[in-house]
């Protein structure tokens, strides 16, 4: 009798098992770099602002953490260990997998652009906080939430290079923004990044470096949270 109970429990264990793993996912969270509506080239290609500034764009990179994603049922999802390096030069990482999320439809996604205060004086110099990556300052400054670099003829400097390099962590220099978007499909997430959105609202020749924290980036990291939307 024992033994039959024992079975039944096992059986029953198992079937559990099964059932938690067939309601789980991976969803697959993709991005895509554009200028007014078209893919983003770089380097190779001019661009012309709505404030009539030719540009160039040479670089462009961001950290994207702590994803969480709001369902159907009003639970949430939170990714583990969630720190990835978009860099537009590296199509590895424009896509990722958000691992073993419930199976139930998602309304939000929620994500920093940048590093928090925690992960910033943790010194956990690993993966993509690697400082050899080019995207950390040092210890009381911590890390580059977003950085882009190109040329333009509007600028005043030697080169006609403008770049901005946002970031900081300590109060009153806290650049970090949490963008929300809603989410009408049930399968992978397609993040579209739209920098006409952040470049056609600013002037080159009045301001065309931003290298440190404080005022300066917090207000630039402002104007950049409008580059996100679901495609």
């Amino acid at each position: 009798m024992k033994k039959n109970i024992v079975i039944v429990v096992v059986f029953a264990l198992a079937c559990l098992s099964f059932q938690i793993k067939m309601n789980k996912k991976d969803v697959l969270v993709m991005l895509h770099f554009n200028f007014q509506n078209e893919p983003l080239v770089l380097t190779d290609k001019k661009y012309v602002t709505k404030t009539n500034d030719t540009v160039t764009i040479t670089k462009m990179k961001f950290y994207l953490s702590n994803i969480v994603l709001q369902l159907e049922d009003g639970s949430e999802y939170k990714e583990s260990n969630s720190i990835h390096l978009v860099d537009a030069e590296t199509l590895s990482s424009l896509g990722f997998i958000l691992k073993n999320v419930p199976d139930i439809k998602i309304k939000k996604i929620r994500f920093y652009i940048g590093i928090d205060s925690l992960t910033s004086v943790s010194e956990k110099f690993d993966g993509d906080l690697d400082p050899s990556l080019g995207m950390y300052w040092a210890w009381n400054t911590g890390y580059i939430n977003m950085k882009l670099e190109g040329k333009s003829s509007s600028c005043n400097s030697v080169k006609k290079e403008f770049q901005f390099h946002i970031g900081g962590y300590l109060p009153k220099q806290n650049a970090l923004q949490e963008i929300e978007l809603n989410i009408e499909r049930k399968q992978n997430i397609n993040i579209e990044i739209e920098l006409s959105n952040w470049l056609d609202f600013m002037s080159l020749k009045e301001n065309n470096s931003i290298m440190i924290p404080g005022e300066k980036a917090i207000a630039m990291s402002q104007k950049y949270k409008n580059m996100f939307k679901i495609n």
